[in-house]
């Protein structure tokens, strides 16, 4: 019974590993060693970028986030005293 029990776990391992290579295949991955390929390369990519510059274009972003709502918020309100000026009397 023993050896019938470690049979069944394989092939549930294995008909798992077929449907996640299926579903890797629905993404346009060629099976866990392509995946493993492009993680590897992400990383590498990854690497090539310090943590420092990234923090530091995320920071701006943030500044330059808050000047546009800033500004956004002025042009509304001269959006609105131009068009009260512009009411007939």
């Amino acid at each position: 019974m023993h050896v019938e029990e470690t049979i069944q776990q394989a092939e549930a391992i294995f008909r798992f590993t077929q449907e996640v290579d299926r579903r890797l295949a629905e993404c346009g991955i060629n099976g866990a060693t392509e995946l493993l390929t492009i993680y590897r390369q992400l990383r590498a990519a990854l690497d090539r970028v310090p943590l420092p510059e990234l923090e530091w274009a995320r920071q701006e972003t943030q500044r330059l986030e808050e000047r546009l709502q800033a500004l956004g918020g002025e042009l509304k309100h001269l959006c609105a005293l131009k068009a009260a000026f512009q009411v007939p009397h």
